[in-house]
């Protein structure tokens, strides 16, 4: 009988072999990047139990791979959210203070912000808006008292236009581009309607409203502030006219 004759050498069995095994662990290789990869797709999917991503910072890169969106944190570790152009400029800034007040800023390219909108827990919301120096122009949201409130400044910090609430009634004062008072409406301490109108350097010229009799009465005064004539009705709700001269020396006429 002929002896066995093997149909390969030693070596070429090893060495199928250890082909097999290789082609083995590749095929599992795959097989578990392919059950991470669908196991993040499925996680990140909408309705999805597990569609939370963690990270530290996010960033959004446009093709010149500078970015463009970024969400991270601040040195308080409070979140922040800015939009903004390819030279890392301006944009649009959404962040919270460490009480958690929401604040937008609205910036120039030059990162000068123009408008901000605010939250405070003690006072309510404000809207502030800048020209392009940074100085601030105008004001609405609430007052220290919890009332809507209005203020309006020109290019050199002066208060022009206030409009908000005085002793519980409505108040609007007109200032002149010195921050002089020349004009007000609003309430008097018995809650009774009249309005001020006021010379440049402030001195009341006209008064008109109630009385403490809330009868109506019209004051016209001279440039040093003294009474000139008086046109009205007097605590018995009378008609009055009143003619004084520069010197104050006048007198009343009643019906």
């Amino acid at each position: 009988m002929a002896g066995f004759q093997p149909h390969a050498s030693l070596e070429n069995y090893i060495g199928r072999r250890l082909l097999i095994l290789l082609a083995a662990l590749a095929l599992a290789d795959v097989v578990i990047l392919l059950s991470i990869s669908l196991s993040t797709f499925i996680s990140a999917m909408p309705g999805s139990p597990q569609a939370i991503v963690r990270t530290r910072a996010l960033e959004i890169l446009n093709a010149n791979n500078q970015p463009v969106l970024v969400a991270t944190t601040d040195k308080g570790q409070n979140g922040i959210l800015w939009v903004g152009t390819q030279n890392g400029k301006g944009g649009v800034n959404l962040n919270v203070d460490d009480l958690g007040n929401g604040l937008i800023q609205i910036n120039t390219a030059s990162g000068i912000p123009l408008v901000s909108a605010f939250a405070n827990d003690r006072e309510g919301g404000g809207l502030q808006i800048y020209n392009a120096k940074g100085q601030e122009l105008g004001f609405i949201g609430t007052s220290e008292v919890g009332s809507g409130h209005l203020m309006l400044y020109d290019s050199n910090d002066n208060l022009v236009v206030l409009a908000g609430e005085d002793q519980g009634s409505g108040l609007l004062m007109i200032n002149n581009d010195r921050g002089t008072n020349i004009f007000l409406a609003g309430a008097d301490s018995a809650q009774n309607g009249g309005f001020l109108i006021n010379s440049r350097t402030g001195q009341s010229l006209i008064y008109a409203g109630a009385g403490t009799g809330s009868n109506g009465g019209l004051h016209v005064n001279a440039a040093d502030g003294s009474n000139l004539i008086f046109l009205g009705a007097d605590a018995q709700s009378n008609g009055a006219v009143g003619i004084w001269d520069r010197k104050g020396e006048g007198s009343v006429l009643k019906k």
